[in-house]
């Protein structure tokens, strides 16, 4: 992927944009990785990091909300498909709904930290049938939260690590560590701790 945004900046930023928006969308392509890596030749003098931060933001925000449309027309109707475990998958999405309908804006924001969720859970709001506008809404905070975040750091990373391999080394590690955070964020909130009995001794 580094041999990808070393190449002229007409092809990096439609390669990001595409990766991103492909990503949020609901296909499992490293859209993550993409904003880290062309953050990284930002701070090396080859592209842009305004303008990669505004391209990433761009597909991160069109992209879940065309994953959003589509589980909303067909998301139900794909995920309830044969006869094979339906039952059980049934009860994976009433459990779903009954998530989204009381966290429904962690799981919008949150969902942009952790690999799996990011192009899941706007499949999964427009499957809910989350209203639109309240969804438009978390995502451009998740969207422009989670860019920023990534990208930013990422370009620090670049300016201080001393070669191009350091750099990437500590990219991956930014991931893991941001993908560890957004578990324990999310873990917490989908399974808070029960508080005492009242008048419990």
């Amino acid at each position: 992927m580094s041999a990808l945004f070393s190449l002229p900046s007409a092809v990096t930023y439609p390669a990001l944009f595409f990766l991103v928006l492909a990503e949020s969308g609901g296909l499992p392509v490293p859209g993550e990785s993409s904003i880290m890596v062309a953050s990284l030749s930002a701070a090396r003098g080859s592209l842009s990091i305004p303008v990669v931060l505004a391209v990433a933001i761009a597909a991160a925000i069109i992209g879940d909300n065309l994953g959003y449309l589509g589980g909303r027309l067909f998301g139900r109707r794909i995920w309830l498909w044969g006869s094979w475990g339906r039952e059980r998958r049934r009860r994976w999405l009433d459990e779903g709904d009954r998530f989204l309908d009381d966290h429904g804006a962690v799981a919008v924001v949150g969902g942009r930290w952790l690999p799996v969720a990011r192009f899941t859970v706007a499949w999964l709001a427009g499957i809910n049938r989350m209203p639109w506008p309240r969804f438009f809404l978390w995502n451009a905070v998740g969207g422009v939260t989670w860019v920023v975040t990534v990208g930013l750091a990422a370009y620090y990373i670049g300016h201080r690590a001393q070669s191009a391999i350091t750099a990437l080394g500590l990219v991956g590690l930014l991931g893991l560590v941001i993908a560890l955070i957004g578990h324990g964020i999310w873990t917490r909130r989908s399974h808070p701790a029960r508080r005492p009995a009242e008048g419990s001794g």
